[in-house]
């Protein structure tokens, strides 16, 4: 598909907060403008709308019908990720959906299909990967000067009680899962990212706290298909905030810290790297900016579908070992990373 030569209009499905960082990320990039603003709260769609100068609209389907649009933001609740894509495709719009891809591998499967058979772009909105701290933490680690990665350690607290996000959160059937899907895909695509290769194996427990039907806490491990092992716990304890990865190599390690900062140790030395508490938007720009040159050039995205898909994959894993108590695989036709 072709992109519009006076720019490229961009159309956005759901109005919450990270719906509102995609508003923000648009309005810093040159030549990008939010045509329409799509939610079923007319209030909320006709109060982004009129933030961002676009229509607002209360069905996606109509949206994608009036509008010319080039590409679409899709931030609604999880499990309507699948259907809205495949709406998008088919009126040949590019998409950036939010992550987790979807809530299931086969729906993640059938958006790269679609999309595919379209011709438009399919990213998927990790958007961790955009950051200033990443982004370093990537260049160390593929310089080689720490050598090969051995091992990731990644620990991540979230609020998830009543109140505390938007009510959909705590519904199975459209989040899909609780911390680990929507918090913990963070988590796993770091692993999977920093440790170079897709998850293959995983030994997990989650656990609820009150009688939340979703799981507000998860401990696992993890075994990547090049040998890398990790271990992760996403957890509602009432800890301070926490954000923390840490990747051993043969000669040092890496330890990133979302609100501290970037370090790397060697010889019982830690010497930091850069400063943590970035800005947001700032992470969000940059990808949307990846994604419409992707969508301008032909080229991949940086976080294209089959990666998304493969991180929905090690997340439905977490699910299955913790029910059965037994270590479960990931198929691997799954796992090829994104570049």
């Amino acid at each position: 598909m072709e992109t519009n030569e006076s720019g490229f209009r961009l159309g956005l499905i759901g109005t919450g907060i990270v719906g509102a960082l995609h508003i923000q990320a648009a309005q810093a990039l040159p030549g990008v403008t939010v045509a329409a603003v799509c939610d079923i709260d007319a209030d909320a769609a006709g109060r982004m709308a009129q933030e961002a100068g676009a229509v607002a609209y209360t069905s996606h389907e109509e949206m994608l019908a009036a509008e010319a649009l080039d590409g679409v933001v899709i931030t609604a609740p999880h499990a309507l990720h699948a259907g809205m894509t495949l709406a998008a495709a088919a009126a040949g719009v590019h998409v950036l959906v939010e992550k987790p891809m979807a809530t299931s591998v086969e729906d993640c499967t059938a958006m790269i299909d679609a999309c595919e058979a379209a011709g438009v772009v399919l990213a998927v909105g990790h958007v961790v990967r955009f950051g200033a701290l990443a982004r370093r933490a990537e260049e160390v680690l593929r310089s080689g000067e720490l050598g090969p990665v051995r091992a990731i350690s990644q620990r991540r607290t979230s609020h998830y009680a009543k109140g505390s996000r938007p009510e959909w959160f705590f519904d199975p059937g459209l989040a899909g899962g609780g911390i680990v899907m929507n918090v913990g895909t963070h988590g796993l695509d770091r692993i999977q990212w920093l440790g170079g290769s897709s998850v293959q194996t995983v030994h997990a427990h989650t656990w609820s706290h009150g009688d939340l039907l979703i799981e507000t806490d998860a401990m696992g491990f993890v075994g990547l298909t090049n040998g890398v092992k990790a271990i992760f716990q996403f957890t509602s304890a009432g800890l301070p905030y926490i954000d923390e990865t840490v990747v051993q190599c043969e000669r040092g390690a890496l330890r990133w810290s979302a609100p501290e900062g970037l370090w790397v140790s060697r010889g019982g030395k830690e010497t930091p790297l850069a400063a943590g508490a970035e800005e947001p938007v700032d992470a969000f720009a940059a990808q949307l900016a990846d994604f419409t040159e992707a969508c301008r050039s032909g080229r991949p995205p940086r976080v294209d579908g089959a990666y998304g898909r493969s991180v929905v994959a090690a997340v439905r894993a977490v699910y299955d070992s913790a029910s059965s108590g037994q270590p479960e695989s990931v198929a691997g036709d799954l796992l090829r990373s994104g570049r």
